[in-house]
């Protein structure tokens, strides 16, 4: 039976390689990726969920990232707290003149913006693994629209075809090329392709494929569904709404 990924997080915590007290996002997410590995020496298969919860996380590792290299582009260009006023010119005897002000107050709102756009990983294990949920919740909740549907495709994936995307950012390449690969497709017809048809026409395996989509899916720019148990995969820009005249 596949272990659940939360049993892989929880896990982590029961064996003192992560502090659930205080989560490191980007440790976790490679710890949770060398699972992962392991899996693949051992030659075992990874479930739908596992491999969701993957994708989340190193979504939230990227995003973490992106908003460290933008603290540390702040920092190099603020200095200081004094910077704020570098180039404020008020002339104390305008009476009238509030230009300054204003445009000190617009720096100071920027600023404030700019502080809570910026998103960070959550703290202890319990408000990660609500967040995955959370996720994973949305999702189905998704999926459900339409019909019920299996809550995954039903592919042969293992570890390694995770790993193998995963590893060293490098799925953020396969990403790209992957919605590039379908808007080339799905110009030809109504947006709609078969993931044997979009794996066919890049001229790659299915699980090449899959696993992008997967992230593409979690950015919202694809989605993924069955019309049946075991059915075919389909893929498109949203889930086609469901026809009640066919119940």
């Amino acid at each position: 039976m596949d272990e659940e990924p939360v049993e892989i997080l929880v896990g982590m915590a029961e064996r003192g390689e992560v502090d659930p007290w205080n989560i490191d996002i980007v440790d976790v997410t490679d710890r949770f990726l060398a699972e992962l590995d392991r899996r693949k020496e051992l030659d075992l298969r990874v479930s739908g969920r596992t491999l969701f919860y993957a994708a989340c996380l190193l979504r939230l590792k990227s995003e973490y990232l992106e908003g460290w290299d933008d603290d540390e582009d702040e920092d190099s260009s603020l200095g200081d707290e004094e910077d704020l006023f570098t180039g404020f010119e008020f002339d104390f005897e305008s009476g009238g003149e509030g230009e300054p002000i204003e445009r000190l107050e617009r720096e100071i709102q920027r600023r404030l913006r700019r502080k809570n756009l910026r998103k960070r990983p959550p703290v202890t294990l319990y408000e990660l693994i609500k967040q995955l949920k959370t996720a994973e919740k949305e999702q189905r909740r998704k999926q459900r629209r339409r019909k019920p549907a299996p809550p995954e495709p039903d592919l042969d994936l293992d570890a390694g075809d995770v790993v193998a995307v995963a590893h060293d950012e490098g799925y953020q390449m396969a990403v790209a090329g992957v919605m590039e690969g379908y808007r080339r497709s799905a110009r030809a017809g109504d947006g709609v392709l078969t993931l044997d048809e979009l794996s066919g026409s890049m001229d790659r395996e299915r699980h090449e494929v899959y696993i992008p989509l997967l992230f593409l899916m979690l950015e919202g720019k694809l989605a993924l569904w069955q019309d049946e148990f075991f059915g075919e995969v389909y893929v498109g820009e949203h889930i086609p709404e469901r026809d009640t005249d066919d119940e």
